[in-house]
């Protein structure tokens, strides 16, 4: 899903934004989101499955949820001009990436201030039942 993604983000009008493929993070540790400024960067995929129903005869019935992260920061005291429209086209990402099956698609966008940069992550998690 993360290559789903990030070839979605390609498609974008990104203006003063850029998109890197490397993940949010280096070996290290360090956030690159925050230490590279107006630049998206999109996690590796987390899955998790939780039971929707466990038979005796050992039919299980899971639902499944990948989810992708996109981090990027932009300076909180004169925000980009297409800040907003940039984060309204990254939330459409969950109606045209490919479903792959997933019955359920949602996004999430949360963003804090972390020092003088607006610091935004938009979650998209695309779920799905499986055996």
């Amino acid at each position: 899903m993360r290559e789903d993604v990030i070839n979605y983000i390609k498609t974008l009008s990104l203006g003063t934004f850029s998109l890197s493929e490397e993940l949010p993070r280096d070996d290290s540790g360090v956030t690159l989101y925050v230490k590279n400024p107006k630049t998206l960067y999109v996690d590796a995929d987390q899955l998790e499955q939780n039971p929707v129903i466990q038979a005796l005869d050992g039919f299980d019935l899971h639902n499944e949820e990948t989810t992708v992260s996109v981090y990027f920061t932009a300076d909180a005291k004169t925000l980009p001009a297409n800040y907003s429209t940039l984060v309204n086209s990254l939330k459409l990402g969950k109606d045209v990436l490919p479903t792959g099956g997933f019955t359920n698609r949602t996004v999430e966008v949360q963003s804090e201030y972390e020092a003088d940069l607006l610091s935004t992550r938009i979650d998209y998690t695309f779920s799905k039942l499986t055996t």
